[in-house]
């Protein structure tokens, strides 16, 4: 196999966006530091609007010893879980690929440990070339890099046990469509506390004001409404205003602990929290854990901003303006017990009517609906990492950003999650019902990355099993204490986030199970070459490659009759072995997954065999078009098409690439480009130029004028109607009443939700821009067939 040194070396390669290899200046660190506090921390720093008061005191009200015990129990709950866990465990070990979230953690594991969906390149994973892919002859390599031969030690064998690996496979799976489901039902929970509690801080000052609820809508909608816009500029429009909102809970807190109890730092003593929990048990957790709520969003944001931005920003100003601003309502409550049922408004200098409040409010108001950006983004970031996983339908995604891949918007997404907060807003009311509702999904959600990141530990790092046990000792008990607090709140509305999340589950379980079938279909429905040509089927021939630089037309032509179809060429059809017919022009053939069509040189698709099988005509060239998207922002257009022959003559493979933030779409000069990197092209337009010079005599275009406008062009796509595989046969049959139920549940799941899902969703015909609705209809075709799973 011989390659041309010009084609090879015009050939970029994907660029490695591995977390090591994302480096950023000090300006650009700081700057998205700053920019971060606009979209990631409005929910950990709008927690103070109902933290204290939603803790469970011993006394009504709360005494100075209770009021201490609340405040050093938010300390450390955060100082562990935030500062401990997050910012310095999960948030180096946990993201994968630049990108967060439980996602990126399930990723990873799978990643090392080769345990992945099928046919799926993850994130981060050594990815082949192009060019190996387009010119593999054979099927000998391997797509998964082999690990070296060393002594195995115990551990190792433990990792290598079939049964163990397929445990974790299951599990990591199923924790990662958890975890997901339980931020996506936070993602209707945190909006709607935040707005409600924000907006009805004016029933402090104003009594008789009744429309929280209708202005707390109004304020939801125009947020997601701004969401098309980009989280580059929301964030820049945000973080100004988190930025003042967090300097005013530095005032406002020095103010009270000046004023009212210089003593207060006495809290941060463990010994009032311990006196607390002695009192109110454990339940404690289930209020004092609301000043946390917002730590998995930041988390699944990593991809937005960065890891080293999100640490600087959270440990550096966040944290210590929050525990100012706890420290100070609890100086506040110390001295006016009777205001703790709201210490944060109650507690802003010059009371409930001054400037101060008005000015608290406004910020409180605009920090709450910035509190909701932060979920939005992740979920952004979790749906589209899913995408790529191949776990979720494939939906439009827009990049917003060129300079960090991470940042996107989902508009179907977006408007899903909308309609879906303003419905729970509207179902909850006011704030005090969501508080009761909220907490025990985020609590679970800790228990999920626990459980992901003791894996990755050992796993992925190969750290000594002591480490994840210790990190289980100290973190995973604080964490079920959580969840035991939070159920008693199950029957007065975290009934809810629970139903979410189950429902969210059982759609992503699925629709991975149907893609997996869908999948395995189209491996195994492959037709080897042999199979339809005779010829190469019991004398394989070593195949001579044309490769050819879309950006001066060059080829490397080793044989002469490398590009020329056989016009004598014998296929085995469904009615017995016949002479293909060829006719001159160009056929291009889309593949959606590169992986599926380029990983065995001697199969081809299903679609192209039925072709042939029942038409036993194809055109004189046949190209088979894949895409890549690639971890760079653009592709320059001479490196935007990559082909190379086939074993059959006049059949190319073809590899399409894209940038990020190009949209996939195949116009006229793209369109030109492919058909003009095959040889037979120039001979082609020639003969073509021709007929249109004969057959108009007075037109302008002479020889002299050869261009592939006039060239036959046939683009075919695949559209398979996808049914679930029916159990006739008599070998089949069962009148098991279990086994029963569970193929009508298969064929229900299959032909009603999986196949509609899926056509709604694929939309490749719309990838092929022409110019008129004649022209869709001539040089368009759909081939198919009924697809059984």
């Amino acid at each position: 196999m011989r390659i041309s040194n010009d084609s090879e070396e015009s050939i970029i390669s994907a660029k490695d966006y591995s977390d090591s290899s994302k480096k950023q200046n000090w300006r650009q660190i700081f700057m998205l530091s700053f920019s971060s506090l606009g979209a990631i921390y409005g929910d950990i720093g709008t927690s103070p609007l109902y933290v204290l008061n939603s803790i469970k005191y011993p006394n009504n009200p709360p005494n100075k010893d209770d009021i201490y015990g609340g405040v050093s129990v938010i300390f450390y709950l955060f100082t562990i879980i935030v500062i401990c866990k997050y910012v310095l465990i999960v948030l180096v070990l946990g993201p994968n690929n630049g990108e967060g979230g439980q996602v990126a953690i399930y990723a990873k594991i799978a990643r090392y440990l080769n345990i992945g969906p099928k046919g799926v390149h993850i994130p981060g994973a050594a990815e082949i070339s192009d060019m190996e892919l387009i010119t593999r002859q054979d099927t000998t390599s391997s797509f998964m890099s082999n690990s070296l031969t060393r002594h195995k030690t115990r551990i190792d064998k433990i990792k290598e046990s079939q049964l163990l690996t397929k445990i974790i496979q299951t599990f990591i799976l199923f924790a990662c469509f958890v975890g997901c489901s339980l931020v996506f039902s936070d993602g209707l929970l945190t909006p709607t506390t935040s707005v409600l509690s924000a907006i009805g801080g004016i029933q402090t000052a104003i009594p008789s004001f009744t429309q929280v609820l209708a202005v707390s809508e109004v304020i939801l909608v125009v947020l997601f409404l701004i969401q098309q816009f980009g989280s580059n500029r929301i964030s820049f429009l945000f973080a100004p205003i988190v930025f003042i909102w967090m300097i005013g809970l530095i005032i406002c807190g020095l103010y009270n602990i000046i004023k009212h109890d210089p003593g207060v730092f006495r809290a941060l003593s463990p010994y009032y929290a311990i006196r607390l929990l002695k009192k109110s048990g454990i339940n404690v957790f289930g209020g004092a854990m609301l000043s946390i709520t917002g730590t998995e969003a930041m988390f699944a944001d990593i991809g937005h901003f960065g890891k080293l931005p999100i640490q600087l920003t959270l440990g550096f100003f966040v944290y210590p303006a929050l525990m100012i601003c706890y420290l100070g309502q609890g100086a506040y409550v110390v001295k006016n017990p009777e205001d703790w049922i709201n210490p944060f408004f109650y507690s802003v200098p010059g009371g409930t009517n001054g400037v101060p409040f008005w000015i608290m409010f406004a910020l409180a108001t605009l920090a709450t609906i910035i509190a909701s950006q932060a979920l939005i983004l992740s979920v952004f970031s979790i749906v589209s990492q899913l995408i790529a996983l191949d776990c979720f339908p494939k939906l439009k995604i827009v990049h917003v950003s060129s300079h960090h891949e991470g940042k996107v918007y989902i508009p179907t997404v977006n408007w899903l999650l909308m309609i879906g907060v303003c419905a729970t807003t509207a179902g909850f009311k006011n704030s005090n019902n969501v508080t009761a509702a909220y907490g025990l999904g985020i609590s679970l959600d800790f228990i999920v990355t626990s459980s992901l990141i003791m894996l990755c530990m050992f796993y992925v790092y190969k750290w000594n099993i002591i480490w994840p046990i210790l990190y289980c000792l100290v973190l995973v008990p604080l964490e079920m204490c959580m969840v035991i607090s939070n159920m008693s709140k199950v029957v007065h509305g975290a009934w809810f986030p629970l139903m979410m999340t189950a429902l969210s589950v059982m759609f992503l379980s699925i629709w991975r199970w149907g893609r997996s079938l869908k999948v395995n279909h189209e491996f195994s429905s492959r037709i080897k070459i042999g199979d339809l040509y005779p010829k190469f089927k019991n004398s394989p021939e070593v195949v001579q490659l044309n490769l050819g630089s879309s950006d001066n037309h060059k080829y490397d032509i080793i044989d002469a009759n490398a590009g020329i179809p056989d016009k004598k060429d014998t296929i085995i059809t469904r009615f017995g072995k016949t002479t293909l017919k060829r006719y001159e022009g160009i056929a291009i053939m889309y593949n959606d997954s590169s992986m599926q069509n380029m990983s065995s040189p001697n199969t081809l698709p299903l679609i192209y065999a039925k072709l042939v099988k029942n038409f036993s005509s194809i055109p004189s060239s046949f190209i088979f078009v894949s895409f890549r998207v690639l971890s760079i922002p653009y592709v320059p257009e001479e490196e935007r098409v990559i082909m190379a022959s086939m074993k059959i003559p006049g059949h190319y493979r073809c590899i399409l690439r894209f940038g990020f933030m190009e949209e996939i779409t195949i116009d006229n000069t793209l369109n030109k480009r492919i058909i003009s990197s095959i040889p037979e092209s120039n001979q082609l337009a020639r003969k073509f130029s021709r007929s249109t010079v004969n057959s108009n005599p007075g037109s302008i275009q002479s020889q002299s004028h050869v261009t592939v406008n006039n060239i036959p062009i046939l683009h075919i796509f695949e559209s398979n109607l996808i049914r679930s595989h029916e159990f006739n046969a008599d070998i089949e049959k069962t009148k098991n009443p279990f086994i029963v139920i569970r193929r009508v549940a298969r064929k229900v799941l299959i032909n009603y939700f999986f196949s509609p899902i899926t056509s709604m969703t694929q939309g490749n015909g719309q990838l092929v821009k022409l110019k008129s609705e004649d022209e869709e209809s001539d040089k368009k075709i759909f081939i198919g067939g009924v697809a059984r799973i």
